[in-house]
């Protein structure tokens, strides 16, 4: 059966922390003076850190972290 770990919860709620936390700041190099976001890219009005993408590289990061921990704690490293 599929067993989820306690430490998953945290990272979902970091996760959706952080995406919020941003969306609610809406940080200029990722929205426009209207609150729209950027789309991402090269050029005017454009910017290679778009949400999208920051939300997808913050995942990746949060877990990677977590994993790590979690081999530490085992004693695996």
């Amino acid at each position: 059966m599929l067993e989820i770990r306690n430490e998953l919860h945290l990272v979902i709620f970091i996760y959706l922390s952080i995406g919020i936390i941003i969306w609610k700041l809406k940080p200029r190099i990722m929205f426009d003076n209207e609150g729209k976001m950027k789309q991402f890219g090269i050029g005017n009005k454009k910017s290679v850190f778009a949400y999208p993408i920051m939300l997808i590289i913050i995942a990746i990061l949060i877990f990677y972290v977590f994993e790590i921990r979690m081999l530490y704690k085992s004693n695996l490293v």
